[in-house]
Formats: structure tokens, sequence, C-alpha cells
């Protein structure tokens, strides 16, 4: 069973109240059994990569959370969008810390071969520590960086590896971790990562991804534009392997 088939099974019984699809970050808030609310995030796919609108624009609120997970499944971007942000809204809140994952990479890139799947903010600043850097984009936007196709051949090589839960979104997870070393230092990082130790089951080491402490502050300035980095009322949390 894939990650995102357990993540989705894992799910309890909670309610779509909203679903919100922003430019840069799609949310759905979630009610859950015990009357609590709580908000998931994920990254939205841009247009360029959509096949389409959601085919049920109009229906979510009050939807099952898990029938609206599902959508991570269907090939199309927005809605494999707010797939991933149901799935967050709804998991089993785990203990976490408050560390920068930068921090925890650059800890374990000095001097080595480290990958990074997609574009952070950071990845610059990790040519000056890492060994040797290999950064690996679906679509390539400079000549630093290597298609998507050399992840076969090349990520093997790395000591560390960096993977964009935007991954999970677009279907590509599986076929990366599978070219990781097993002795590799894996990070699941981003908007979207989820939460769970089940990520643990699936090779990764450390998964850092976000809360939300403030819904309707949050949902104020995702709905006028702020991209994810700018959104108030969120933390930015860490997950480690057997903690």
């Amino acid at each position: 069973m894939s990650l995102l088939e357990q993540l989705v099974s894992s799910l309890p019984e909670a309610v779509v109240l909203d679903a919100y699809t922003g430019v840069f970050t799609t949310a759905v808030v979630a009610g859950l059994e015990d009357g609590a609310l709580n908000c998931g995030l994920a990254s939205t796919v841009r247009a360029a990569r959509c096949s389409g609108p959601v085919s049920r624009a109009g229906e979510l609120r009050g939807a099952p959370v898990k029938e609206v997970a599902r959508f991570v499944f269907s090939g199309n971007g927005l809605e494999a969008s707010l797939g991933m942000a149901a799935i967050n809204s709804a998991l089993p809140q785990t203990r976490c810390e408050e560390i920068n994952a930068e921090q925890i990479l650059a800890g374990k890139a000095a001097g080595k071969t480290t990958a990074v799947i997609g574009h952070f903010p950071f990845t610059e600043r990790l040519r000056g520590i890492a060994g040797k850097l290999l950064v690996f984009e679906l679509n390539p936007r400079d000549g630093l960086d290597l298609p998507s196709e050399k992840i076969p051949e090349l990520l093997p090589e790395a000591d560390a590896v960096a993977i964009s839960a935007m991954t999970l979104i677009n279907g590509t997870f599986e076929g990366i971790i599978k070219h990781c070393r097993p002795d590799a230092f894996k990070l699941l990082l981003g908007p979207s990562a989820p939460l769970s130790p089940l990520v643990f089951k699936h090779g990764i080491d450390v998964v850092s991804g976000t809360r939300v402490r403030d819904i309707p502050l949050l949902i104020t300035h995702l709905t006028q534009g702020a991209n994810f980095k700018s959104l108030p009322g969120k933390t930015l949390v860490t997950m480690k392997a057997g903690k």
C-alpha cells in the first residue's frame, strides 16, 4: 500500500467545514469528532499543470474528509491539492518540535553529496555547505537544475535527500524514494507534508510540515493572495522517527 493510501485509510471520521483554493496554498478546515476544528494545508498546483476545474466545486462543505482526501488520486492538480489538504486537516495530532528544516538539513549535508527534489528558499545556501549539491526539478528552471529523468541514475549518490511534499500531490514520491540509498538521510518537507508517523514506514527519517494556530487569520491572508511564507497564524514544525 502506498503512503497516500495508508494516510487516507488512517483518517478518523471528520467533516469538511470549508475548503479554499488559494493562488499559492490550498486549505481545508475540518470538524473532528471531538468538536475540535483543524486546518490542513497543501501547495496549490498551478494552472499549467491542472487538467481542469474541481469537479465538485461548491459541494465540498459537509462532505466526509475521507471522501475529499481521495481527490489526491484524481490526476487533476487542483483536486489533488484539495485532497492533500484534506488529509492534513484530519491527521491525528502528534508530538512535534519547532525546529527549522533548513537547520536539520544543513547539519546532514555538510561536506556530503546532497540531493534536493524541488526548489526551496534555502537551496542556494546549501551550495556553500554540501560537498556536492544535486537539485532535481520536474521542470528545470536553469542550468543548475537537473531534470527528474536523471533521478534513477544520480539520486543513489546522495548521502542526504530533501524531498518536497509536492511529490505526494504530483504522484512522484514512490518513484523517488525507491532510488534513495537505505542509509541516506531523508527529509520530507513543505506546506503539503503530512505530520504522521506513517511516513517513517516509507523510508523518511524526518518530516517538516505546518500546524495552523489561527484559522481565520490564515484564511483571510490565503484568500487575498498571500504566498505560503507570508501566511500568518501558522507554525513550522518537525517530527523525527523514533520520537
